[in-house]
């Protein structure tokens, strides 16, 4: 897994802000895939989307989906960038399927992103 890094992805142009934060290097590489991506007209980190799920000791939490796209064709989409070895964690699975169905109940596509 890379080393976890924050910065400044400065000037994309798919998005409507000047800045978009990225919390990992994943999350940075996937921004230049989103920016090359002929099939996505626009993304963002800055959506304000907060999603409840109920974790394994029964507490209810929020988590904020890595992104939000719009493909060219309209659709839009939630991806989660998150490592392989993460996904098996049952509070990972939770969030997961929580974002399933809110995206489903929106018209929307959940996808997770990982190596």
């Amino acid at each position: 897994m890379p080393r976890s890094e924050r910065g400044d992805f400065e000037n994309p142009k798919k998005s409507a802000f000047s800045v978009e934060r990225y919390d990992s290097l994943w999350e940075r590489q996937y921004m230049e895939k989103l920016e090359k991506d002929k099939t996505v007209a626009k993304w963002t980190k800055h959506h304000g989307i907060v999603i409840q799920y109920v974790t394994e000791a029964g507490n209810v939490r929020g988590y904020r989906p890595d992104f939000l796209l719009e493909k060219v064709d309209g659709t839009i989409e939630i991806h989660e960038v998150k490592g392989g070895q993460l996904l098996k964690n049952p509070d990972t699975v939770r969030k997961h399927e929580a974002g399933k169905n809110w995206c489903g109940k929106r018209g929307m596509n959940f996808l997770v992103i990982t190596k």
